[in-house]
């Protein structure tokens, strides 16, 4: 009954030590193609959107020719994450090309084409596939 202490207790303080967790973000330059690779693991939502954007402005800054996001290892993606794509094929401008890597059938892949993004930035399969279509460039 309410108010006797038998209460499902409703524990926010794990939830907020996990957020550090959701997402996992690693930076590697690809020698044989001189492109930038940001792997990204984890869940990409409103929670973890931040870490994603600075990582991403951090590649931007180095001023690659490409920029290959590799979203393979994505487990959730919302249209915070999506943002944070658009802007990085808007920041990159010219000067950049950004891709994007995702396992076909994944939830990233699904919200990227589901959305359209697709039609805004490159999307494959395989890094090798990305950066193949770098060197036909």
């Amino acid at each position: 009954m309410p108010g006797e202490g038998n209460e499902p207790v409703n524990d926010d303080v794990a939830d907020h030590i996990q957020i550090d967790d959701a997402v996992r973000l690693s930076l590697r330059e690809e020698t044989s193609s001189g492109a930038l690779v940001l792997a990204v693991a984890g869940e990409v939502d409103l929670l973890t959107t931040d870490r994603l954007t600075d990582a991403v402005t951090a590649a931007l800054a180095r001023r690659p020719a490409v920029l290959v996001i590799d979203l393979t290892a994505v487990t959730f993606l919302d249209s915070s994450g999506l943002s944070v794509l658009a802007q990085a094929h808007a920041t990159g401008g010219q000067d950049t090309a950004v891709r994007v890597v995702t396992i076909q059938d994944s939830l990233a892949h699904r919200a990227v084409t589901l959305t359209g993004m697709d039609q805004l930035l490159p999307v494959f399969t395989s890094s090798a596939a990305a950066f193949a279509a770098d060197a036909a460039r």
